[in-house]
């Protein structure tokens, strides 16, 4: 039928170039070429005087048809139609039957699974009734009213068909129809079709759901998710106690077990737990987030001195989590003085314990009017012990900051000491006292005078006044 109909079209077409070669048309007929043999004028032999012979320009008919579509869509379109001749199958003809093969029988799938999906087809008809099956599989998502095509159209010719079963197979392979869903629930598959006589849908072409082994009508799946989770110990800011302009990095890690992606939000509290900045990266599961402070301009010179914390939101686009608010970083202040040669000297080279100590260091202090300065030492009979203060003005040269103190007693003797300034101002390093600095070892003598003194000499005759003294009032009180 279907060659019948081409004939007739052709013939239809080929009339007015049949009737411009007969003079009808106003422009002339191309000339044949004439036989071998022919007269010297190109007149045609007397064997085909009697008909003529039309050559058809294939181009000239294509560009006829281009030309009535342009010019003349409306009567181009009831040409069409005057053409058309519908294929009324024979009264045996079958539709086909068609099912989908799901092989693998997962329920609970993940938008990240990539499913394998098959059309069965099986058709019944004598080969040369059978029509082009033309099939596309459709999807409706949770939440979703309508049916979409996914994957691309599938095509069964009349000759793929298995001889001895009649029954064939195309497939969706590798296909993540619902990758962009934002909820869980329901997954439908079904299948549209068409033999180019009708157009049907598995879903309700069947008087009932068909469902046997892993062939189906119409296939219902159960889309599930899991959270994604923090791994608490990779997460941290480092270092924790920095300056304000330090490259302070905020460092976590993310797992998803579905392999989702993970929109990560890091939220930056003041030292108020009031909420100053997020900041946001969409990174892959078990991909290590990272969020440079200085890249972003998080804090400023303001915030030296001042203490933050942080806390993360992240989500894969259908759950949400967070973690618990974590403290850091800790900016230290800006500096005001600059500190230098720290020393400690004492009197005399013997170290004595009950000698002065000049203890003394160098301090620039441009910004501070009245500078405290604390000198403390520390033995084991007397740690962290107070020693004295000075106070000095600013000053945009260093100064020498002096004390001249005795700082030990007899009980740190044959003991090491160590010292430290510490003073009312944030110095180079962002501190306010300098290290625990080591002052060396203190002579073990215990006596303070030699031997010959007058001291000792009078310390002796007072022992012995006393012993005599003692003496001579017992034995009158006790011996009459």
């Amino acid at each position: 039928m279907k060659i019948f109909a081409a004939c007739i079209i052709i013939i239809l077409l080929l009339l007015p170039l049949a009737a411009e070669a007969q003079g009808v048309s106003p422009s002339p007929p191309k000339p044949t070429p004439s036989s071998s043999g022919g007269s010297s004028g190109g007149e045609p032999s007397s064997s085909s005087s009697s008909r003529r012979v039309v050559q058809l320009d294939l181009d000239n008919m294509i560009g006829n048809m281009e030309k009535w579509k342009q010019d003349e869509p409306t009567k181009f379109e009831y040409l069409k139609k005057l053409l058309h001749i519908p294929f009324v199958p024979p009264k045996e003809y079958k539709s086909p039957t068609v099912l989908i093969w799901y092989p693998s029988g997962k329920g609970d799938i993940t938008r990240n699974d990539e499913l394998d999906i098959y059309a069965w087809v099986k058709n019944e008809n004598p080969i040369e009734v059978r029509s082009d099956v033309y099939l596309w599989l459709e999807a409706k998502g949770p939440g979703e009213k309508e049916f979409t095509r996914i994957g691309g159209q599938r095509i069964i010719l009349a000759n793929e068909y298995n001889e001895k079963t009649n029954a064939t197979v195309r497939d969706w392979s590798a296909i993540t129809p619902f990758d962009d869903s934002k909820e869980v629930g329901n997954a439908t598959f079904r299948i549209w079709f068409n033999d180019m006589h009708n157009t049907y849908y598995t879903d309700t072409m069947y008087a009932k759901p068909y469902q046997q082994d892993n062939y189906y009508s119409v296939l219902e799946l159960d889309l599930v998710n899991s959270p994604p989770e923090a791994d608490a110990e990779r997460i941290r800011v480092d270092p924790s106690r920095a300056r304000y302009n330090d490259p302070i990095r905020y460092e976590a890690r993310f797992i998803d077990a579905d392999g989702d992606m993970i929109n990560v939000i890091l939220h930056i509290l003041d030292d108020q737990d009031r909420e100053m900045r997020n900041l946001t990266q969409v990174v892959k599961t078990g991909t290590n987030v990272t969020f440079i402070a200085s890249q972003y301009g998080l804090f400023a010179e303001g915030d030296a001195g001042k203490n933050f914390s942080y806390y993360y939101t992240f989500d894969d686009g259908l759950d949400s989590n967070r973690t618990e608010i974590f403290y850091g970083p800790s900016l230290l202040p800006s500096p005001k003085i600059y500190v230098s040669d720290p020393d400690a000297v004492p009197a005399d080279e013997n170290r004595f314990w009950w000698q002065n100590y000049r203890f003394s260091l160098k301090v620039k202090n441009p910004e501070v009017s009245s500078l405290r300065i604390d000198l403390y030492t520390t033995t084991p009979a007397h740690p962290n012990r107070y020693q004295d203060t000075r106070v000095i003005g600013a000053s945009e040269e260093a100064q020498e900051v002096i004390f001249d103190v005795p700082p030990f007693d007899v009980s740190d003797a044959d003991e090491s000491f160590a010292y430290y300034f510490r003073y009312s101002a944030t110095d180079q390093n962002s501190r306010e006292e300098t290290d625990l600095l080591s002052g060396g070892a203190i002579n073990p003598k215990i006596v303070k005078y030699p031997i010959y003194s007058a001291v000792t000499v009078a310390n002796i005759l007072a022992v012995l006044l006393a012993a005599l003294i003692g003496g001579i009032v017992i034995e009158r009180r006790f011996y009459r």
